[in-house]
C-alpha cells in the first residue's frame, strides 16, 4: 500500500525544507513537493504540517540483553523492550554485552538481536564484554565476526577501568588485529568499541597502535569520552589523529568530579574544530548506571535509556552553539558510517527504508515510523 506523508519539515539529516514523502510499504519512493498517491492505487495520507521529520535514530551502544550486576544479582537490568526502543525514536541499534561476560553470554546478545530484527528493528551486535581474554561464541573474535552477518566487531571492552582486565598494550593490539582480520574476511568495516574508565591518557594506546599500523585507525571507537577532563583531552588527540570518538548522551557533567556533560563535550569539539565529523553520540541504553565512591564501592544504581539522544539533540539546539543538522548527524549518519552500515540507516533518501522519527516544534518526539509503519505515537504508546 502507498502512504503519503504531507508537509513535514524534512532533515535527511540535511535540511530539505518542507516536503512530502511517498512510501510504498517500507520504502521511500519519492521526496518532493505536491506529491500524490499514483492514480488507480489505494493509499493513506498523513498530514504532518508543523512537524519535523528526521531519520530514525542510530544508537550504536545499547545493552539489549540488560547490563549491570556490579552490586550483586539484584542489580542486573532486564532485556530491552520494543516500547523502550520505539519511544526513543530509535530504529537502528547495536547491542553490546557489557560488564558481565560470565552470567550473560554473547549468544544471549545474538538471540536478542535476532528477536529485535523480527520485530522490525535494524539490529546488530558486537562480540565480547568488558574483560580480556574476550568472551566469544566460537572461541575466537574473528570467527564470531566471520560467521554471523550481524556481528560488526568487538566490544565493549574495558580499558583504563577498575572493572576491566587492565589489558597490556600487546593484548590490545592483538585484539585489534583479530577484529580487523575477521572484519576483512567478512567483508565489513569492523569496529573495536572501547569502554573508557577514569584512568589518565587512555588514548595513548590507540595512537601508539595506529602509528605502528594505520589500519587500526578506522577500527577503534573509544566511548564515554567525557567522563573526565583528562580522558576527554586524551581522546581529542585521537580525534585529531583521524580517529573517531563516542560521547555517551545524557550526562550533565560535574565540575567537582572533573567531568564534562555530553552536550558540553559536543560544543567544545564544535567550537574547536568547526565540525562534528567522526564524533558519535550513543545512549548506553538499558545498561546499569552505577554510582561509585572513591574506593570503587557501588553506592547507587540507575538504568540507561535511549531517550537521552533526542533530549541532548534538543538541549544542544536550544543552546544555539551547534546547528541542528550538525548535532543530528552524530545520532544518524556518522554512527552509521563509523559502524560500516551499508544500507540507508541514518538517512532519509529515495529507495531507502522508511525509518523516521517525527518531532514537534519543541523537538519532542511525537511519532516513530519503522519500516513505513507508525509503531509509536505520543499519548498512545506502541501501535501494532
Amino acid at each position: 500500500m502507498f502512504k503519503l506523508i504531507k508537509n513535514g519539515h524534512v532533515y535527511s539529516p540535511e535540511d530539505l525544507g518542507v516536503k512530502d514523502i511517498l512510501l510504498w510499504e517500507d520504502r521511500v519512493i519519492k521526496i518532493g513537493e505536491d506529491l500524490k498517491i499514483p492514480e488507480g492505487f489505494k493509499g493513506k495520507e498523513f498530514d504532518l504540517s508543523g512537524k519535523i521529520i528526521i531519520p530514525g535514530i542510530v544508537d550504536t551502544h545499547v545493552h539489549i540483553t540488560g547490563g549491570g550486576g556490579e552490586g550483586g544479582f539484584t542489580t542486573r537490568t532486564s532485556e530491552i523492550t520494543f516500547e523502550e526502543i520505539a519511544e526513543a525514536g530509535v530504529t537502528t541499534l547495536v547491542g553490546v554485552l557489557g560488564t558481565d561476560g560470565y552470567a550473560r553470554r554473547v549468544e544471549d546478545v545474538l538471540v536478542k538481536c535476532m528477536a529485535l530484527r523480527e520485530e522490525g528493528f535494524d539490529c546488530y551486535f558486537l562480540t565480547g564484554s568488558y574483560t580480556f581474554p574476550i568472551t566469544t561464541m566460537r572461541g575466537a573474535v574473528a570467527e564470531d565476526i566471520i560467521f554471523n552477518e550481524y556481528c560488526l566487531g568487538t566490544g565493549e571492552v574495558a580499558h583504563c577501568d577498575h572493572r576491566g582486565s587492565l589489558m597490556r598494550y600487546e593484548e590490545f593490539t592483538r585484539l585489534a588485529a583479530d577484529t580487523r582480520n575477521g572484519a576483512r574476511l567478512a567483508g565489513i568495516k569492523g569496529v573495536l568499541n572501547i569502554h573508557l574508565g577514569n584512568y589518565s591518557d587512555p588514548a595513548d594506546f590507540f595512537i601508539r597502535a595506529c602509528e605502528e599500523d594505520i589500519t587500526f585507525r578506522p577500527l577503534i571507537v573509544p566511548t564515554h569520552v567525557t567522563r573526565k577532563y583528562d580522558v576527554f583531552d586524551s581522546c581529542l588527540k585521537f580525534l585529531e589523529y583521524g580517529g573517531q570518538i563516542d560521547i555517551t548522551a545524557g550526562s550533565d557533567g560535574d565540575a567537582s568530579q572533573k567531568s564534562y556533560g555530553s552536550v558540553e563535550g559536543l560544543e567544545i569539539i564544535y567550537k574547536k574544530y568547526g565540525t562534528l565529523d567522526r564524533v558519535t553520540m550513543t545512549s548506553d541504553g538499558n545498561g546499569s548506571a552505577p554510582i561509585w565512591d572513591e574506593l570503587g564501592n557501588m553506592i547507587g544504581m540507575g538504568k540507561g535509556s535511549s531517550k537521552v539522544l533526542l533530549a541532548d539533540l534538543k538541549k544542544a539546539t536550544k543552546n544555539g552553539i551547534i546547528p541542528f543538522e550538525e548535532t543530528l548527524r552524530t545520532i544518524t549518519t556518522i554512527p552509521a558510517e563509523v559502524y560500516g552500515l551499508k544500507n540507508s540507516a541514518g538517512k532519509i533518501v529515495e529507495n531507502g527504508t522508511a525509518n523516521f522519527a517525527v518531532l514537534d516544534e519543541n523537538l519532542d518526539l511525537v511519532e516513530t515510523i519503522l519500516n513505513g509503519k507508525r509503531v509509536w505515537i505520543k499519548g498512545k504508546g506502541v501501535v501494532k
